[in-house]
């Protein structure tokens, strides 16, 4: 869903999953708090995915284009790629 480098991509997520992957992450000071996200619905079947974008079930963001494309790689930053019709 998304490809940077691990320094882009741990300072500013772009994808709904990979922000909700990043926000379970442990932080090594308990000092700092971060807002924790937390999916909801069902993981698809991998044997029967779903139309459009794989992730569009379970995303907030989810629009009537991610049921009926699936979102291809975009360059949204310098070196910073995403497959999200957040993008478009």
């Amino acid at each position: 869903m998304e490809l940077a480098d691990s320094e882009s991509l741990s300072r500013e997520p772009l994808h709904p999953y990979t922000q909700a992957l990043m926000s379970a992450v442990l932080i090594p000071d308990p000092a700092i708090k971060r807002e924790r996200i937390v999916l909801e619905g069902e993981v698809p079947s991998p044997l029967n995915p779903p139309s459009g974008c794989v992730f569009r079930t379970r995303c907030i963001h989810a629009m009537d284009i991610c049921s009926n494309q699936v979102p291809t790689w975009k360059e949204v930053k310098i070196g910073h790629f995403t497959a999200c019709h957040l993008y478009s």
